[in-house]
């Protein structure tokens, strides 16, 4: 056989490969029960995304830019409590970590808004599932490195935070299953 066609040819199932990994078909989403169970948090799952709107989404896509809404609401109720409890830290070392958490959850706010916007397009590449993953995960590096501040520099503090952190982390795991369903 010539060398050219060899090449062609295995380019050619290279091509196929890529394209039945990238839009695989089978994506239906499995019962909003068995899928809350996938996620390791039943009730939370249930709660921020909910049993009907899981049932209600056409597909993988759909149910993900659900979660991360979910998460981005998230992130701006925290943005909201940092400017409710800013007066609350006087010291130096209080306002500093106030300040960290306010530019840490803007970046968090640009990610998961960036990847929304990624998850909105109609078709996806293998690039896109990647962007998606990749500003998830800053997103969730920002309000953990703000969630992290708490404990720097001198004595611990509980952060006015943590019930938002919780919450990102949560989002944060389900969206990382729902990004591997699209995978499967």
């Amino acid at each position: 056989m010539n060398t050219k066609l060899i090449i062609l040819k295995n380019s050619l199932s290279l091509l196929i490969s890529l394209v039945l990994f990238a839009f695989p078909t089978a994506n239906a989403i499995p019962e909003a029960v068995s899928f809350c169970k996938e996620t390791l948090e039943i009730d939370f799952c249930a709660k921020y995304i909910g049993y009907q709107r899981i049932e209600a989404a056409r597909d993988f896509s759909d149910l993900y830019l659900i979660a991360v809404s979910e998460t981005k609401i998230e992130v701006n109720d925290a943005i909201t409590q940092i400017n409710r409890v800013r007066q609350k830290f006087n010291g130096l070392l209080g306002k500093n970590r106030i300040s960290v958490c306010e530019k840490k959850y803007k970046i968090a706010a640009t990610s998961f808004h960036k990847s929304l916007e990624v998850g909105k397009k109609k078709s996806k590449s293998i690039t896109d599932f990647a962007e998606m993953s990749q500003r998830t995960q800053a997103g969730f590096e920002a309000v953990h490195e703000c969630e992290d501040e708490w404990s720097k520099h001198g004595p611990r503090q509980q952060s006015p935070l943590t019930f938002y952190f919780n919450n990102i982390q949560k989002l944060c795991q389900i969206t990382r299953v729902i990004i591997n369903k699209f995978y499967a």
